[in-house]
């Protein structure tokens, strides 16, 4: 049956629906570790009740939405997705299947969504924990605080949460911060770059490495080519979904898949040559002494030929002349010079494309206009982690005023200082993308010279709002420069477009050049001269020159190795050191015997250690994994071999050259997500190779119990409400320079004791519940509720444009007192509310002294009531 190319009217689609022609076909979304298959997204389908057709959403959604017929739709696709996969999951390999549904901005409409999906799920018999919604940024931007609240129980029945096409619009940060988000469906669009090389790639793997940072299920989507899967799979990124793999199926084309448990070519497990020799013990052959006798000699025959071969090819060499040697010996130079200089323009390009992008992105414009402290910090520490060697990263106003600097204990007095006509930054006004400026030395203590990489943040309209700047020390690109002089030889020097020196391997940082070959310009030098030998190649990101150079001779020598009697010497050096190999042959079986049973004995102690280990090489590939390392990550040992070590751990920490620990995470194949501290130590192989041992502690229980009591000691243990700690937070943060306007407003219950002494204290519990839930329910949920005594309440409230503090303090007090009045105990025993308030920032910023002040209006308004009364 094909797939048609029409538009279905409302009508059609309705009479399709009630006569139950909807299809359900099924995109598998794969472990890109291991290619095993772990969710399945469930895709409508229509049959066209007039031509018998099916037809795809884009022939229908536009008008099933127009209609209101989407959320009909819904429900019967979510029946028979859930129907189906529960079958799938009693197949050995679909016993842990997830299902992916995607809600339209209609469903969220209905406050019974919950109920439904919980009946619905029960009904079919699968587990809410392994239903996926997916959340586009689409549904998200038209949802209200009802629609949240819709979410927030969808994902308190075990439902996880997934922002879908991430990436692509202007306040997924927002998003992130909103919604409880349990993963991220990276989009295609950022997935097609990967593998390409291209300017884009970069950007590309910055929003990954963000992603997998959050600590979330991170899916990539639209995977088409094998570039794509290596690349996802060199940065960690646990999943994938795309055509590579399969495209949507019917369900009796993907229960094949699943009763087979064939996984995708593209995602084939490694064979036994791609794996790297690991340390387990070889299997011993019983009779091994004709192989043992034979191989050495045949070995020892083709080491002699190869020998007599690298030596009639040296003496041929040896005969190249001098002029040809020049020419390789430039040649060389070029080639070092262009592949430095290139590192230096993905270097500092790359942190160009990451600055443009996240100036352009709503979030850093809302940080910008709020000026809220916490607002813009997580925006800059989100631009810093979007990046690696960033010194800090800061925001300035139009003007030029420095209004936040992550990280903040660098310099934390140069917040709030105007840096007007600076020429770090005053450039980026007349580019649509990121400045690179010249050298500057940091106002440090160690007066580190660096770089600013500087953006304008523009309104739609084209006004400029202020700047986003990230810094970049010098020194790690100092560093690569002596590494190319340490390896080659040759003197390296980097200048910008202002003939600044960035980086050279004489150590002179931040002087004027005056070398004219550090203009681009100039012919080559000529081989016939005597003079050094040298190279100069472009770098577009700064604008400037990349010059190599090296005495001649010290070039030509570097080639000109090859001497007659040293060949001699090399030939016959080798045929005796074949003689000793094979008269000492019986020694080396010997002790090859020795290393298998060390090396049995090594796995058996490695078998039976509790801890997690890995055991990876230099790269960190995996060598050897135990059985409680696979228990872990949920999946079987072998599938780890030949895997690096980074694709299973996520962490942004870089562990030192010698070992050290770090924190990472570890998404399982059960889709959990654990919090692992990783001690590493180095090893030395049988063959003497080096070796790193990781052993892996699960720390998530541990740091629950830390959220957990964390969270109890901020918070009223009656109420659950805020108490007296997180209150002092609260108004610390208010009180900050910079934050919008907020109110403190105190309230206190008169006649509460006569609650307490004549119907009891469960009474007066009861009556101190109804008033925080009130109380919490009249207020933004970042506004703070704080219970701080008996029958005490403070708030803090931000203030809406043109509200006055004592105006919202009487509403607040109307709302409880009205609660108060419809309590069941009022009727015996009467409450009323008394309240105070005050203006944070304008009369006054520190804490005690705006409680004293709403605590005694207050108490005026108390003592005004109690004469109203008599």
């Amino acid at each position: 049956m094909g797939t048609a190319a029409q538009t279905l009217t409302a009508e059609r689609i309705e009479r399709a629906l009630s006569q139950g022609d909807v299809v359900v076909h099924y995109q598998p979304c794969y472990d890109l570790r291991t290619g095993d298959m772990v969710a399945v997204e469930a895709l409508a389908r229509l049959l066209d009740p007039d031509t018998g057709e099916l037809i795809e959403p884009a022939g229908f959604l536009e008008a099933l939405e127009e209609s209101g017929l989407v959320v009909r739709l819904d429900e019967m696709v979510l029946a028979a997705a859930a129907a189906q996969v529960a079958r799938w999951r009693e197949l050995p390999a679909g016993s842990r299947l997830c299902l992916a549904v995607n809600l339209s901005p209609a469903d969220l409409d209905d406050p019974m969504l919950p109920q439904r999906f919980r009946e619905t799920t029960e009904a079919a018999g699968l587990p809410l924990e392994a239903v996926v919604v997916e959340l586009t940024e689409t549904l998200l931007s038209r949802t209200g605080q009802g629609h949240e609240q819709v979410l927030a129980e969808l994902a308190a029945l075990g439902c996880n949460i997934t922002l879908d096409d991430f990436g692509t619009g202007n306040a997924s940060f927002d998003y992130l911060r909103r919604f409880r988000v349990d993963g991220i469906k990276i989009d295609r669009s950022f997935v097609q770059f990967l593998g390409s090389g291209g300017q884009h790639e970069r950007m590309a793997e910055s929003l990954v490495r963000f992603c997998l940072s959050l600590g979330v299920h991170v899916v990539a989507e639209g995977i088409e080519r094998p570039q794509h899967v290596t690349a996802l799979r060199r940065l960690g990124c646990p999943f994938g979904q795309g055509f590579l793999m399969s495209r949507p199926l019917p369900a009796a084309d993907l229960g094949e898949l699943l009763r087979t448990d064939a996984v995708p070519p593209s995602l084939a497990r490694p064979t036994d040559q791609d794996v790297l020799p690991t340390i387990s013990p070889d299997p011993i052959d019983p009779t091994p002494a004709l192989r043992e006798r034979l191989v050495p000699r045949v070995l020892g025959g083709l080491v002699a030929l190869v020998l007599v071969a690298v030596a009639v090819l040296a003496g041929r060499a040896h005969a190249d002349t001098h002029a040809s040697l020049t020419a390789a010996a430039q040649d060389r130079l070029e080639a070092i010079d262009s592949l430095a200089a290139h590192n230096v323009d993905m270097r500092l390009g790359g942190l160009r494309d990451i600055v443009t992008a996240f100036s352009r992105n709503d979030g850093v414009r809302e940080a910008l206009d709020s000026r809220d402290p916490a607002q813009m910090d997580l925006v800059l520490a989100a631009l810093g982690s979007s990046t690696t060697a960033t010194f800090n990263t800061s925001l300035y106003d139009a003007d030029g005023t420095m209004l936040d600097l992550v990280p903040a204990q660098r310099e934390p007095d140069v917040v709030g200082r105007n840096f007007a006509h600076r020429e770090w930054y005053l450039p980026a006004t007349s580019s649509d993308t990121a400045y690179v400026s010249q050298a500057y030395q940091l106002m440090t203590s160690e007066q580190t010279w660096a770089v600013a990489v500087a953006a304008a943040v523009r309104d739609p309209d084209g006004t400029i709002r202020g700047y986003v700047v990230a810094t970049l020390a010098l020194s790690g690109l100092q560093a690569e420069i002596l590494a190319v002089f340490r390896q080659h030889g040759a003197s390296v020097s980097v200048v910008d477009r202002h003939g600044t020196t960035l980086a050279a391997s004489s150590g002179r940082v931040g002087v004027r050049s005056r070398d004219p070959r550090l203009s681009g310009g100039g012919p080559p030098p000529d081989p016939s001269d005597d003079g050094p030998l040298w190279a100069v190649a472009e770098v577009p990101a700064i604008g400037g020159w990349m010059l190599v150079e090296q005495d001649r001779d010290a070039a030509i020598g570097e080639l000109d190795g090859y001497d007659p009697l040293l060949i001699g010497l090399a030939v016959g050096t080798g045929f005796v050191l074949i003689l000793l190999w094979l008269v000492s042959d019986a020694r080396r079986r010997r002790l090859k015997a020795s290393l298998r049973r060390s090396n049995a004995w090594l796995s058996s102690l490695l078998g039976a250690t509790p801890t997690p280990v890995l055991v990876s090489d230099a790269e960190e590939r995996i060598q050897q994994a135990n059985a409680e390392a696979a228990a872990l990550l949920g999946v079987p040992a072998d599938s780890l071999r030949g895997r690096t070590v980074r694709s299973w751990l996520t962490t942004r920490d870089q562990p030192a050259a010698d070992g050290g620990a770090f924190s990472a995470t570890v998404v399982t194949r059960d889709g959990d997500v654990r919090l692992v501290e990783v001690q590493v130590r180095d090893l030395t192989g049988p063959s003497g190779e080096p070796m790193r041992l990781h052993a892996m502690i699960d720390v998530t229980p541990h740091r629950e119990e830390q959220d957990r009591l964390r969270a109890q000691g901020r918070i009223d243990p009656l109420t659950g409400v805020s108490n007296r700690i997180a209150l002092q937070e609260a108004l610390a943060a208010a009180s900050a320079p910079g934050r919008s306007p907020h109110a403190l407003v105190m309230l206190d219950l008169d006649g509460f004791k006569a609650v307490n002494d004549d119907l009891g204290h469960a009474a007066g519990d009861s009556v101190l519940c109804a008033v925080a839930d009130v109380l919490s329910d009249v207020v933004q949920p970042d506004d703070t509720v704080a219970r701080v005594g008996g029958d005490e309440f403070v708030l803090v409230v931000r203030l809406e444009s043109g509200t006055a503090h004592a105006v919202l303090a009487e509403r607040v007090r109307a709302r409880v007192q009205e609660t108060l009045d419809a309590h069941p105990f009022a009727l015996h025993v009467p409450v009323g509310v008394s309240v105070g308030s005050a203006a944070v920032g304008p009369e006054g910023r520190d804490p005690d002294e705006l409680l004293r002040l709403a605590d005694l209006r207050m108490y005026d308004a108390k003592r005004r009531g109690a004469r109203h009364r008599h």
